[in-house]
């Protein structure tokens, strides 16, 4: 696609007369770029209030306020508050950078024109109930813009969009149709991420997943015997006193994975588990919870430090990657954008099996801890594994101690 195709894109959504503004994009297609471009756009008359609603208010610090800053740096009488994050204008004019997880702290008076970042991560009600009554006296305007997450709220504004309602219009792009990224690109992302990820993040694709975790598993797939382990074996474990759970693997020299023995404990501790993995796998990796480094379920000594008196090499992050991008590695195993299923699970693991059934998200998209305190654990013990050597996202770095 030409710059001028691009510009063009742009251009259209930036003048569409339209009140509400909906622009459903893949990643790096360039959201924050238009955000900013459309909250400057047309005069900006004395009094008025624009904002820009970030998920988070560090993520309009990070991305969205550098760009407003390099804006109004040459602008005479503009004055650039830091710790506000908000820019007055010699006209009495402010535009602000707001986080919509403080929502009590967005209530005001008026607001003329507001965009509402990544809206699939911002809690329905704060637009609904705080940020459209301020605008209503005014006539004022929305921007809603962001990467789809299943068929949520986003996907219910882009359906209005798409109706014949005079205020509302709606627009969706790939990340390739931004002008920033390759098809080459984002062809190579394809066979680093699972199928749903991929067809969400990178072709704008309201994808349903359900609420499950492992929405990648099926049971007729994914649950089977091994013909022969591989010898390189490792120990996957989540710290609890109910339940304490550890997951027993291997990795083949194709990079699959079969998990194929677990260990469910109740009212254990480490030290009893670490003696019952020795009895089955002695002297083997172990990928825990990096939390564990930090504290014992009952000992003065650390998790990890249990396990490694214990003969065990542990192998951890020094600090748990995002819950989603350990969700998102999961399920690129289970099922990547190729169809390539890189994960099995023998039928003996039972706790395992209900977990990749069972287990949901909440609505940040974090694994949600039910009343049900039999779930989670075993998902969580299988899963550092694959986060640290099947990351879609490598961030932290890695310690490896005996």
């Amino acid at each position: 696609m030409i710059d001028w195709q691009i510009n063009q894109i742009r251009k259209e959504i930036i003048k569409a007369p339209q009140r509400q503004k909906v622009v459903v994009a893949g990643r790096r297609w360039g959201k924050s770029i238009l955000s900013v471009l459309w909250l400057l756009h047309d005069k900006i008359e004395p009094e008025e209030r624009r904002w820009f609603v970030a998920p988070t208010y560090r993520q309009g610090k990070m991305v969205i306020f550098p760009m407003l800053r390099s804006v109004f740096r040459q602008w005479q009488g503009a004055v650039i508050n830091e710790s506000e994050l908000s820019i007055k204008l010699p006209n009495n004019a402010e535009i602000s950078i707001k986080g919509a997880e403080q929502e009590n702290n967005l209530r005001g008076a008026t607001l003329n024109k507001v965009v509402m970042e990544e809206f699939s991560y911002i809690k329905p009600n704060v637009y609904e109930e705080i940020i459209y009554p301020m605008l209503t006296t005014t006539q004022g305007e929305t921007l809603f813009i962001g990467t789809p997450n299943s068929f949520d709220h986003l996907y219910d504004y882009y359906l209005r969009g798409q109706s014949d309602d005079p205020d509302w219009k709606s627009w969706q792009y790939t990340t390739v149709d931004g002008g920033f990224v390759s098809q080459e690109e984002v062809d190579k992302a394809k066979s680093t991420m699972d199928e749903v990820t991929f067809k969400s993040e990178f072709m704008a694709d309201f994808v349903s997943t359900g609420n499950r975790v492992a929405y990648n598993f099926d049971r007729k797939i994914h649950i089977k015997q091994a013909k022969e382990l591989s010898a390189n074996l490792f120990w996957g474990i989540d710290f609890n006193v109910d339940y304490m759970s550890a997951v027993l693997g291997c990795e083949y020299t194709d990079g699959s994975i079969h998990y194929f023995h677990e260990i469910r404990q109740s009212n254990s501790n480490t030290e009893q588990m670490a003696n019952s993995m020795k009895k089955i796998a002695p002297s083997i990796p172990v990928y825990p919870d990096s939390a564990g480094s930090a504290r014992s379920t009952t000992s003065h000594r650390s998790d990890h430090q249990i396990l490694k008196d214990h003969n065990f090499q542990v192998i951890a992050k020094k600090a748990n990657p995002p819950v989603i991008d350990r969700i998102n590695a999961l399920n690129r195993m289970l099922k990547d954008a190729n169809g390539r299923v890189k994960m099995t699970v023998d039928p003996v693991c039972k706790y395992l099996i209900k977990d990749l059934e069972q287990c949901q998200r909440d609505r940040a998209g974090k694994i949600e801890k039910t009343k049900d305190i039999s779930l989670t654990h075993a998902l969580d013990a299988c899963s550092y594994y694959i986060a640290l050597k099947h990351p879609i996202v490598k961030r932290v770095p890695v310690s490896t101690e005996w």
